[in-house]
């Protein structure tokens, strides 16, 4: 199931205890793959940031460089599909607490 699948079954309103708590698990799950990834790309931004560091080129000029890189944008992907994730796993556990 792909993410954008995942966040339209869990908007579901009538999900079973079973479901919800399955839905939870699968996203933490991505959620925590998808840490791991960020946490290789902020190693890459910080190699990126070190081999390119001069007198002459501003912080912001790299910082911009390296957002236009195949790797920065994909970074900016996961860093907000996180922020969603977060969101929808504190829902399903509001939603699992009311079953409770």
């Amino acid at each position: 199931m792909t993410l954008l699948e995942l966040l339209v079954a869990v908007k579901e309103q009538h999900l079973g205890k079973d479901q919800l708590e399955q839905y939870r698990d699968q996203l933490a799950s991505l959620y925590a793959d998808m840490q791991i990834e960020i946490a290789g790309l902020e190693k890459e931004e910080a190699m990126y940031f070190y081999k390119r560091m001069n007198p002459e080129t501003s912080d912001i000029s790299i910082k911009r460089s390296w957002k236009a890189t195949e790797s920065g944008q994909r970074l900016i992907l996961l860093n907000r599909y996180v922020k969603a994730i977060a969101k929808v796993i504190d829902s399903l556990k509001s939603r699992l607490y009311n079953i409770y």
